[in-house]
Order: C-alpha cells, then sequence, then structure tokens
C-alpha cells in the first residue's frame, strides 16, 4: 500500500525515517507528539490519534482532516514575496505558510523571497493538488490538543513518539519537557512504543539508528522500542 506525502513541511519531520521505523503491531497508531506526523502518514489506513500541545499544529490539522478537495483546490498560488491573503481561513494561511517556510517550526506569511521557490518544494499547484488529493484519505483520523500526560493508558494500540530533542528542540513553541518522566511514561505503555531522539540523549537507553545527512553537520537518529 502507497504511503500518503507530507500534508505541510514542518522541523524535525520524520519523512525520510519513517520507513525505517518498526512497522505498528496495532491497529490504532497514536502521535503524542503529532508535528506533521509522517509516521501515521505511512500508515494512514490505521486509527489514527494526533495529539499536539501546539495550537496551530491543531487547527492545521483539523482544517485537513474535515476539509474538502475542491476547498483545497481553491487555495491561492502566490508570486515570489507575495503574503499570504488574510481574508483566508486562518487554518489555511498557516498550511500555506507551512509550505513557504519550509522545515521551520511557525508558518510564515508571505511566499519565499527566492524566485526558484516552487523548484525547492515550497508552495506550489503540485503541492496543492497532492494535498487535495490525499483528504480524503485522513478522514477516520483524530486530533486532540493536550498533553501526553493526559492520555490514558492502553493496549491495542502503537505510540510512535517524536518529542522535541534534548538537542536542538529549543527551536520549538512547545519545548518544555520533563525528559525522565517522559521516559516513565515510555516505559508504562501498555502497548507498542517506539520513541525517537539523536545525539548523546539518556534518558531512555537508546540505541543508534540511522545517521542523516544535515545541510551543517551529520547526526545519527536514535531509538527506542519497548519489548510489546
Amino acid at each position: 500500500m502507497r504511503r500518503l506525502k507530507p500534508m505541510f513541511s514542518y522541523y524535525g519531520s520524520k519523512w525520510r525515517l519513517a520507513p525505517t521505523y518498526p512497522s505498528p503491531l496495532h491497529n490504532t497508531i497514536v502521535e503524542p507528539f503529532a508535528g506533521s506526523a509522517c509516521y501515521a502518514l505511512l500508515h494512514f489506513h490505521k486509527d489514527v490519534v494526533l495529539i499536539d500541545k501546539n495550537d496551530i499544529i491543531c487547527a492545521v490539522w483539523d482544517y485537513l482532516i474535515n476539509a474538502k478537495e475542491s476547498e483545497i483546490r481553491k487555495l491561492p498560488l502566490l508570486k515570489c514575496n507575495q503574503p499570504i491573503p488574510t481574508s483566508l481561513p486562518v487554518e489555511s494561511q498557516w498550511l500555506i505558510g507551512f509550505w513557504t517556510s519550509k522545515g521551520t517550526t511557525r508558518p510564515g506569511k508571505s511566499m519565499h523571497g527566492n524566485p526558484n521557490a516552487v523548484k525547492m518544494g515550497c508552495w506550489s499547484a503540485s503541492i496543492r493538488e497532492r494535498i487535495a488529493s490525499q483528504v480524503k484519505h485522513i478522514r477516520h483520523w483524530k486530533i486532540e490538543q493536550k498533553c501526553y500526560t493526559q492520555l490514558d493508558n492502553g493496549n491495542g494500540r502503537t505510540y510512535f513518539v517524536d518529542p522535541p530533542y534534548v538537542k536542538g528542540g529549543d527551536r520549538y513553541t512547545e519545548n518544555s519537557i520533563d525528559y525522565p518522566s517522559l521516559g516513565k511514561w515510555c516505559r508504562t505503555r501498555d502497548g507498542q512504543v517506539i520513541v525517537c531522539e539523536n545525539g548523546s540523549a539518556k534518558w531512555l537507553p537508546f540505541r543508534p539508528h540511522k545517521k542523516t545527512i544535515g545541510t551543517r553537520k551529520d547526526t545519527v537518529e536514535r531509538v527506542w522500542t519497548n519489548p510489546a
């Protein structure tokens, strides 16, 4: 089964790495730090529950889950440096803004200033059509704005836990994490748990997973999985 491509660009996306993580053992996937939810997009046919504290992330996902294909196709394309129209619903402004400011934690307010922005994968007719053709596949998804600590425990779930990392997580707007407490929470889940990190984080006994090539430096992604 094919996987869905990213619905929006976001810092820390797991789009390239998603296929390298263990496949879900259960029919329900829970992402307690949803972001752009690329692991869930890989397994979109599952029952997906997205959790995030960021109100913008939650609003964009709610918009995508409920938007009509025709509604997406009516979103405007932009010229270089053109502001995103404030007459649009704010959720669609944020959706476009994440594409005009690729790989950031906050949506932009105008089209990228580079004349080659479309070639760089910023907001374009092809991106718009991709999203429009995919929204029908996530109608059954759910999004909730809350902290992971508010989730009840339960078997029959695969938890894909991709929090702001100890090193580099300060770029996120919601980054006040008690890592030892998060580690305890992960260890006490009854379902399958997959946790992402990098560098020398020690709040769980992570193991090296995959080397990633960065624009400034290479890093080693790390992973912890429970014995579910």
